[in-house]
């Protein structure tokens, strides 16, 4: 083979990633959904114990406050530092495109004013148009009185999907 019969199918060898990617689909952008969770359950006792279990969730509504879902936190208490505890949490959010699931350490006052601090949290998946999510969850509290049932604590939760 010549030289420049080489040359040339280098060059076009080298050419075929460019040609390949300008053709390619571009990746999907990241997706935020933005909810504010108002708390109608918390099981967590007054005086919890190391290992205990407890669930806390209500009705998930969007930024205009329509009703969007429902989610649900499963958490068990791993250290106790009173008048704080942290615990071990899996959240699951039930969406109208499907389940959005997260997991997390939350750090929890207790007592008569029990709530949980901001926090983190990774997107570890779900189901539906979520099978594959995989991101992380930003949480803030909201307010609310924790002994009045119309004005319940609520969350708000920013959730990343990375794509």
């Amino acid at each position: 083979m010549s030289w420049k019969r080489l040359l040339g199918l280098t060059a076009a060898v080298a050419m075929l990633p460019v040609l390949t990617a300008s053709a390619a689909p571009a990746a999907p952008a990241d997706e935020t959904i933005i909810v504010t969770a108002k708390r109608s359950v918390l099981s967590l006792p007054a005086v919890p114990t190391v290992g205990l279990s407890f669930l806390g969730g209500g009705e998930l509504f969007d930024e205009a406050g329509a009703k969007v879902g429902e989610g649900y936190s499963t958490c068990t208490v791993a250290r106790l530092a009173p008048p704080e505890l942290t615990s071990h949490c899996t959240s699951a959010f039930r969406l109208a495109k499907g389940e959005i699931h997260l997991s997390s350490l939350r750090t929890y006052t207790v007592g008569a004013t029990s709530s949980f601090k901001d926090s983190t949290m990774a997107v570890i998946g779900g189901t539906g148009a979520y099978k594959d999510a995989r991101g992380e969850a930003k949480t803030a509290k909201q307010g609310g009185a924790l002994l009045d049932p119309t004005a319940p604590v609520s969350y708000k939760f920013t959730i990343t999907i990375s794509s």
